[in-house]
Formats: C-alpha cells, structure tokens, sequence
C-alpha cells in the first residue's frame, strides 16, 4: 500500500515541474512503488471532482485547473499573448497533416508563411522537425510535439475533432475548406486554455 508521504511527492513532482512528468522520471524518485501507474491513476481518479485536475498524455503527467471552470476564471485572465490567425492555420495545418513541409503548408494556405511564425510555434514547443522529406531541396519535416497534446489537453492526435463534428459544432460550413477552417478549433481551445489556465 501506497503512503502519504509518497503521494505527496508523485503531487510534489507534478506541480513543480515546467512541463509534464514522464512516468519513467516519478519512478526514478519512487522506485520501491512496484505498480506506479496504478497508484498514477488513483491519484487521478481523485483529483477529478476537484477545481484542479491531474491529467495524463503519453504517458507524462500535469495539473490544469478543471475545464468546467473556465468561464468562472476569466476575470483572472492575465495572459494577454494572442497567436495571430496565421499561426494558428499553420499550427492546425501540421496538426492534421504532419509530416508536412513548408512549401506544402504554403500550398495548402495559399500565402507564404514567415519565418516568424514557425519560431513562435517552435518556441512554444508545440512543434517539431523530424528529418527532411527526400524531394530537391530536402524541406524539413514539421511535426507536433507532446506538449502541444498537453497544451490542448488531448491524449493523441486521435482526440482532434472530424469533420463531422466541426460541422456538428458550428466552426465548419458544408461549403468550407476544412483545411483553413480547422484553425478555428485551436483558436477557440487556444483561448478557453489561457482562461483556464490564468489562475495560476
């Protein structure tokens, strides 16, 4: 059986740390725990009716101030950095259709896009290169990044909305493109984050 003291470290770790806590590294400060996911989940399945939420992706833990409560926190918003409407296409253009390059992002949004916009994104650690696609020139390979999983709260790439229920939710008419309407879904998740998040 797990004691408190070592639940109090597992908490300890988890909301001290700038990112979230692979579970190899809680189990190199815990290593005489045997079953370390299980007591993981546990301490997940308490924190679920409270105001702050422990939460999983790939594997690695965080702490974020429980969802349903974001429109309660928004007179503390205190982040006032807003992504402009390019970045956030491009973020959602490597999101759906990583691997991607540059010039094929480009096609995709029709403009070219600034460096500017690939340093912010990278500097946010929400993106990644992966290697350089084997076509003249050799273009870097763009992928997404566990923290951006964290950041938007999904589990896997897997969790990003269809299709079908963008056009369900009302971000995405029948005559849309779905490849330039899907940045709304980030812009509107990119804002319910910062009020979520501006408690702390």
């Amino acid at each position: 059986m797990t004691n408190k003291n070592d639940l109090r470290i597992i908490e300890a770790l988890i909301f001290a740390s700038e990112k979230a806590v692979h579970v190899k590294d809680i189990k190199k400060k815990l290593p005489h725990i045997k079953d370390i996911d299980k007591v993981l989940f546990s301490l997940w399945d308490t924190y679920q009716k409270r105001g702050i939420n422990l939460n999983v992706s790939h594997k690695s833990w965080y702490f974020h101030t429980a969802p349903d409560l974001a429109e309660s926190l928004k007179e503390y918003k205190i982040i006032k950095k807003k992504l402009s409407k390019a970045a956030m296409e491009t973020l959602s253009i490597i999101a759906y259709f990583q691997p991607i390059t540059k010039p094929e992002i480009e096609e995709i949004r029709g403009v070219t896009t600034h460096p500017g916009i690939f340093e912010i994104l990278f500097n946010n650690n929400w993106i990644e290169s992966k290697g350089r696609k084997e076509v003249p020139g050799r273009p870097m390979l763009w992928h997404t990044t566990n923290e951006f999983l964290v950041y938007f709260d999904l589990s896997s790439l897997k969790e990003l909305p269809n299709k079908k229920e963008l056009l369900d939710s009302g971000l995405l008419t029948k005559g849309d493109n779905l490849k330039i309407k899907l940045e709304k879904w980030f812009s509107n998740n990119y804002h319910l984050h910062l009020n979520a998040f501006a408690y702390y």
